[in-house]
């Protein structure tokens, strides 16, 4: 009942409880640094830049450090030779990595066309770079013109370097001041010259005696690694290759050429033979030698002697199961007419009347192969290298379409982003080490399932295919010799997939990545 006289109840006490922010996920930033190529300020180099970029890192409230990445400053041309640069680049497509800090545009790449390759890439994965020298955050940038501008600038800075650099190097052998900047096997340099290393000369002398007497370069090779012999900069196994190369060295008779390849004014520059483009220096008599000039040039008369003894055997070899015929697509088959070696389709040689494809002269198709050999390897360049950006663009397309991928790559985004609260749950105690081993183990579990099934789609597409086949091409041709005499299993292996005859007078060399190249077969005049 109401009391109207009756002592009014205190006013409760309210104390208010601030709400609690949500923990933000830091930011992952990592340093990539290009250090000195000397290798006493190695170290120092190397030492200064991790503790410059730590204390950068740390800085920063919403930072935390995924890693730092450095290459040797003399590999910084070209990105397939940068170990950690690409190491990078895949801790990138992994998720591992949010913002990348690099010194300068120059050190990040000095190639326009791959320069312009990593920093779309890493847009598009979310991944911003931070250029200090040029105040360039590609995060906030506006328009890519910005990223050309520089990424040529940096080039023609390579370029006017190189040039300087070539033009030096050009002045000294023409005064006979030159020094190669790697000895030959068995010296070492001394006061600016070539001195005889003994116990190495030995076993270059051994190596020119035993070719001489008949054994091969393979046996060589093993007899050589049976006896335990160690080759320089801490290599142990000699191979048929590292023989052949002591075997042609002029170096070994005391004399010399300089410019045997030169560099090529372009980027990426690209070490080819001299074939004449530039003047060659021929230094006789200037070190110590180890083998006569005569016991040299027997061992060249001698290589080609065998080379042009084998060349037929392994030239028919490799050409086995490779030649099909244009109009029945019968296999071809080897024969031999009055001791001169032909191919011929099954069909016709059973029957003219069964297939209009006549015999063709083993040393024509051999001769077309090489030709086409000789033009990709001038001018792949031109050829090969429009194909892959043709491809990768094609590629890059067809993967924001499909839908299957784009749903793959949100889950594993999802995955990831409970994995990382997880990992910041634990390391508060939150969460005990039993669930959080079973919970991190299940995630990663299908986190390998989606990538594997991801690369299984990427895989079944065309262009993946094409893709790695053309960039197998362009390394081997990068390091394939300028000039083949001879038919070799690593242009079967990488290039040529089979080849196409329809006429006495034309044939079609099918590459893997899809490419055929017609080639014209010419008569020999007899």
């Amino acid at each position: 009942m109401y009391q109207p006289n009756s002592t009014p109840a205190e006013q409760p006490k309210i104390t208010v409880i601030s709400a609690r922010k949500p923990e933000m996920a830091k930011l992952r930033v990592a340093a990539y640094a290009r250090v000195s190529s000397d290798s006493d300020d190695q170290q120092n180099s190397y030492i200064a830049q991790v503790d410059y970029y730590t204390k950068n890192i740390a800085a920063q409230e919403g930072w935390e450090m995924a890693d730092i990445y450095a290459d040797e400053g003399i590999s910084g041309l070209v990105a397939s030779k940068r170990d950690d640069f690409n190491r990078m680049i895949q801790d990138c497509r992994d998720g591992k990595i949010d913002r990348i800090l690099v010194k300068s545009i120059s050190r990040f790449a000095r190639n326009t066309k791959e320069y312009i390759q990593y920093v779309r890439e890493l847009l598009r994965l979310g991944i911003s770079i931070h250029f200090e020298k040029e105040n360039i955050d590609t995060g906030k940038m506006t328009s890519e013109q910005i990223a050309t501008i520089y990424g040529a600038f940096s080039q023609m800075e390579s370029q006017n370097h190189s040039n300087n650099m070539r033009i030096s190097v050009r002045i000294r052998m023409e005064k006979g001041d030159y020094l190669s900047p790697s000895m030959p096997y068995g010296y070492r340099l001394e006061e600016r010259t070539l001195a005889v290393i003994p116990e190495q000369a030995e076993v270059v002398r051994r190596i020119f005696a035993a070719y001489l007497s008949g054994q091969g370069k393979d046996d060589i090779a093993d007899e050589l690694n049976q006896m335990g012999i160690p080759r320089t900069k801490g290599r142990k196994v000699w191979y048929s290759t590292t023989i052949g190369y002591i075997l042609t060295n002029i170096s070994y008779t005391g004399d010399m050429v300089w410019q045997k390849s030169y560099s090529t004014n372009d980027i990426p520059f690209r070490q080819v033979r001299n074939k004449g483009e530039k003047p060659k220096y021929f230094v006789e008599n200037c070190h110590e030698p180890i083998v006569s000039k005569d016991e040299f040039q027997r061992v060249q008369a001698l290589m080609e002697s065998r080379q042009k003894q084998i060349a037929g055997t392994v030239s028919s070899a490799l050409l086995a199961k490779k030649i099909h015929c244009g109009n029945c697509g019968t296999l071809f088959r080897r024969k031999i007419d009055n001791e001169k070696v032909y191919w011929t389709c099954r069909k016709h040689n059973r029957d003219k009347d069964l297939c209009p494809t006549s015999q063709i002269p083993e040393e024509q198709i051999i001769t077309a192969i090489l030709r086409m050999y000789h033009k990709l390897k001038r001018h792949r360049e031109q050829i090969l290298s429009p194909i892959l950006n043709q491809l990768t663009e094609l590629r890059e397309k067809e993967l924001r379409s499909n839908r299957k991928i784009n749903d793959i790559d949100k889950e594993i985004a999802q995955l990831t982003e409970q994995n990382l609260v997880l990992v910041r749950l634990k390391s508060k105690g939150y969460v005990d080490s039993a669930l959080y081993l079973s919970q991190t183990g299940e995630i990663d579990f299908k986190l390998r399932e989606l990538r594997r099934l991801r690369r299984r789609i990427m895989e079944s597409t065309g262009e993946d295919r094409q893709i790695k086949a053309t960039e197998a091409m362009l390394d081997y041709l990068e390091a394939s010799p300028e000039y083949l005499e001879e038919l070799t299993e690593e242009l079967f292996e990488t290039l040529v997939e089979n080849i196409t005859i329809s006429s006495e007078i034309e044939m079609n060399l099918n590459l893997y990545n899809g490419l055929t190249l017609k080639e014209t077969m010419e008569r020999t005049v007899r």
